[in-house]
């Protein structure tokens, strides 16, 4: 049997918005019950200018804004609404390591010297912040956040500290269970993560700073048996899961129905 004519793909495009809608839905309700809340946006671009307007409602002129690295506040433009308002004290955590022609790219294992101290100032000040923006690596049906750090500072911001937390994620991260999370971290989000950090090795000398998923484009471990690679500059060193955080509504999540980040 052959088709008579090209089959109408629209209809099965729409089925994501859909099923995105249902899973944060359900995740949402769950993120209420753990003492913590959400909304649900369908698209990018009304995300941004609802994030924005949150923020205005948020903090007050003159207070202090700061954020984890992401990809995903990155390609949404949110950081960049929000510095060129002019109205807050951005306090951006990366300016000592990555340079405007490099907005993705921060070699945080070839630093020049004095910038990762500076950096450190950065991130012990973003936690008097009033209002700290990240992503997450992974969050459950549940409403579990799972995330992996190496250095620690958007783990720590989004346990303690800032006043208030603002999760922005795409319903491509959410998962099942805490299985599937510590999987999704260390065979999705390092491996993609160390290689925009790090790009391509320059020489054979500067393969060793580059931990194995990095070239696998997988954990170099087991992360279903919790086993990492050892390397000293994997992206995964330190991981934090917040399933019932005791100050209510503190962390907020942002889900929107689109793949964003990884």
């Amino acid at each position: 049997m052959f088709l008579k004519a090209e089959p109408d793909l629209k209809k099965w495009i729409d089925i994501k918005p859909w099923y995105y809608e249902k899973l944060a839905s359900n995740v949402i309700e769950n993120l209420r019950k753990n003492n913590m809340d959400g909304i649900y946006i369908s698209s990018a671009r009304e995300a941004r200018k609802k994030i924005f307007e949150m923020v205005e409602r948020e903090v007050p002129e003159g207070g202090i804004i700061s954020w984890g690295g992401s990809v995903t506040l990155i390609n949404l433009g949110i950081l960049f609404d929000l510095q060129k308002a002019g109205r807050w004290t951005c306090i951006n955590p990366f300016e000592d390591i990555v340079t405007p022609e490099e907005i993705h790219v921060a070699r945080h294992w070839m630093l020049t010297e004095g910038a990762l101290e500076k950096t450190i100032k950065k991130w012990r000040a973003a936690l008097n912040a009033d209002l700290y923006l990240t992503s997450t690596n992974a969050i459950t049906l549940k409403g579990t956040l799972v995330n992996s750090d190496g250095y620690g500072n958007r783990i720590a911001a989004m346990m303690f500290g800032p006043k208030k937390v603002y999760v922005v994620a795409g319903c491509n991260k959410i998962v099942r269970d805490l299985d599937d999370a510590f999987a999704r971290v260390r065979n999705v989000v390092a491996p993609q993560l160390v290689r925009m950090m790090g790009g391509e090795p320059k020489s054979k000398d500067e393969e060793q700073w580059y931990p194995p998923c990095s070239r696998l484009g997988r954990c170099g471990g087991e992360p279903k048996l919790l086993k990492n690679c050892g390397h000293k500059n994997r992206a995964c060193g330190m991981t934090a899961i917040i399933d019932q955080p005791h100050i209510p509504n503190r962390i907020f999540v942002i889900l929107i129905g689109e793949d964003l980040g990884f």
